[in-house]
């Protein structure tokens, strides 16, 4: 569960970015809703933490635009 969370996170991160969505990951309505119902520190059973799914959608959101930035710029 924990690993499909994050590879999805991740994937909506580089998807939002080539929406033009900036870096912050509560404007991504799928991202919000894989952290539902959750409250402030709280960590299901078998899943990954907030902070880790918000940190793997920045990942996806930063590694789509270096490739962006080096396609455009080359670097």
């Amino acid at each position: 569960m924990k690993a499909t969370q994050l590879q999805t996170a991740e994937t909506l991160g580089t998807l939002d970015f080539a929406k033009g969505f900036i870096t912050a990951p509560s404007q991504s309505v799928e991202l919000m809703k894989i952290l539902e119902g959750r409250k402030i520190g709280e960590t299901p059973k078998s899943e990954a933490s907030s902070i880790e799914i918000m940190d793997a959608w920045k990942k996806g959101w930063n590694t789509a635009k270096r490739a962006m930035m080096k396609e455009k710029f080359g670097f």
